[in-house]
């Protein structure tokens, strides 16, 4: 196989071992590596079922999600990269193409949908697309929480599905007031901190963060609230041809108040340290 159709699988993972075998099951024999780092210490059995999977395993200090990725497309050796998680894995119509999509030359991107799960069962008909898969040089990344890779066109769109079924539901208000919240916080985190500690891939953007970024950090108190209105129209006109009106209001929701807790957070980090600093200063 010529080595610009090979593909190099990236998983960040953190004890997974409830969900990763199906995943790294579904991706053996399709793809030609699985790159798989774990986020701190393993308490649990996810390296041992790995290494079954020959995966090339890396288990690196703890820090986040976002620098795990970029380490990882740093040791994938495939010309083609495919950000996956664990509680994901590749529908058999996916499978059956993926080698036809890895030698695609007129395409840097493929997008797959990614339908809604409850725990249970899908709750969304359809889903909208997902960046999947890219081509290295033609990817790069600026490691913010929740934002996809940046990909040079063209990027095609395939009505294949990337499974995903985590064992809980995710759209509860025990899991928003939990897991959604340690994201927003460590979004929020990111925005506030030193952008050269930002982890990178290929990156070719500005050497700091924008005056824009600066300023919706200053403004973060005013906008803890107005930004939800703003969020929720935005995801139902992004989201109107892949959700029914139902569905897409709903998430459309979610999307608002996660947009919300995270200016909440921002507003929070920004001030306090302003303060810290003046204290520091008047002593």
């Amino acid at each position: 196989m010529s080595s610009d159709a090979r593909i190099s699988a990236c998983l960040a993972v953190h004890n997974e071992e409830a969900v990763i075998e199906r995943c790294l099951r579904s991706l053996h024999g399709a793809v030609d590596e699985i790159v798989l780092v774990h986020d701190g210490e393993c308490e649990d059995a996810t390296l041992e079922i790995a290494r079954r999977f020959d995966c090339r395993v890396f288990v690196q200090p703890h820090l986040s999600p976002e620098h795990q990725r970029v380490f990882a497309y740093e040791q994938a050796t495939g010309e083609w990269l495919m950000r996956i998680d664990a509680d994901e894995f590749l529908s058999d119509e996916l499978r059956e193409h993926l080698r036809s999509l890895a030698a695609d030359r007129d395409a840097n991107g493929h997008t797959f949908r990614w339908p809604l799960w409850d725990g249970e069962r899908y709750i969304t008909e359809n889903g909208a697309p997902r960046l999947v898969m890219f081509r290295r040089a033609h990817t790069h990344v600026l490691g913010v929480p929740e934002t996809s890779e940046t990909v040079d066109p063209p990027i095609k769109d395939w009505p294949y599905v990337l499974e995903h079924r985590p064992l809980y539901n995710n759209f509860t208000w025990e899991v928003i007031s939990t897991k959604w919240r340690r994201r927003a916080e460590r979004h929020a985190r990111t925005f506030v901190s030193d952008f050269s500690e930002i982890p990178k891939f290929n990156y070719e953007g500005p050497p700091r963060w924008s005056r824009r970024r600066k300023v919706v950090n200053r403004l973060s108190p005013l906008l803890i609230i107005p930004v939800a209105p703003m969020r929720f129209f935005y995801a139902v006109v992004k989201h109107r041809a892949y959700y029914r009106l139902g569905e897409n209001i709903r998430f459309a929701a979610y999307e608002a108040i996660y947009s919300s807790m995270l200016q909440y957070y921002l507003a929070k980090f920004v001030y306090l340290k302003r303060s810290r600093t003046q204290l520091a200063s008047a002593a």
